[in-house]
């Protein structure tokens, strides 16, 4: 059952992600547009690489608010921790399914 204030948290984070969204995009778009000289660009290429899967656990995290599925556990669909959800926004089990499922 999700309550109001269980609302109020995923809510809260919806903008957070949001925000970390456009944050990354405009990153990447920095990085990307930079001419660099052999001595940074092993540098920003990591830089790049390490936007670029942000940008993509955000946007999970964001297709799943969407859908209803987000803040659930896909395994025993129980409600997972507000600060594991802010931590990491790709994850999909709570913290109990998490040690049992294989990776």
């Amino acid at each position: 059952m999700i309550t109001a204030r269980r609302n109020q948290e995923l809510d809260a984070i919806l903008a957070r992600y949001e925000e970390q969204y456009e944050a990354h995009t405009e990153r990447l778009g920095r990085l990307l547009s930079r001419r660099n000289d052999r001595r940074t660009a092993v540098y920003d290429l990591a830089q790049i690489v390490s936007c670029r899967q942000a940008i993509a656990d955000t946007a999970r995290a964001l297709q799943r608010m969407a859908t209803g599925e987000f803040g659930r556990c896909e395994h025993c669909a129980e409600d997972i921790p507000v600060d594991r959800l802010l931590q990491r926004p790709q994850v999909r089990w709570c913290g109990r399914c998490a040690a049992v499922i294989p990776a």
